[in-house]
């Protein structure tokens, strides 16, 4: 009769082992994937990387709050020069960061067909982590400083 007792015993810890295994394994495995959505979201971020199919030959000028047409821009130097600062641009993750968000809308158009959409910011933006720029999207700020000739209100 001893004998049984010791083999439900050994069998009790054998199992309270096994369970206490595969929860530390679980634990890992959730490790795992929190790393693995943390490089999704970093992928995601590339993907959203400025990109146009066409020619830019004008972006109009929005208010961000309320879509308020301010101007358009037609200088074709400055907006080449824009176009390949912002496709060559290093992006910087801002979705952890509390800010009023950017001041006007920017329509990068093709004669009337929109081919971007993205916000700019009157003063560059300086987060922590040296995470500067004036050109922001979702969750992202292109280290870009070219200010554009708008006429504050």
């Amino acid at each position: 009769m001893k004998i049984k007792w010791w083999l439900l015993l050994l069998l009790i810890s054998a199992l309270g082992l096994a369970a206490c295994q595969s929860n530390a394994n679980g634990s890992e495995e959730i490790k795992e994937e929190k790393s693995k959505e943390e490089v999704k979201e970093e992928v995601e971020i590339d993907e959203k990387k400025f990109a146009v199919s066409k020619e830019v030959t004008e972006i109009e000028v929005l208010t961000w709050e309320g879509d308020q047409y301010i101007t358009t821009i037609e200088d074709e130097l400055l907006i080449e020069d824009l176009v390949y600062a912002l496709e060559n641009a290093e992006i910087n993750y801002t979705g952890n960061v509390d800010w009023a968000g950017p001041d006007y809308k920017l329509l990068f158009k093709h004669e009337e067909e929109v081919l971007y959409e993205i916000g700019y910011c009157n003063t560059i933006q300086n987060f922590e982590g040296g995470t500067t720029g004036r050109y922001w999207e979702f969750d992202q700020l292109y280290k870009v400083d070219i200010e554009l000739p708008i006429e504050q209100p």
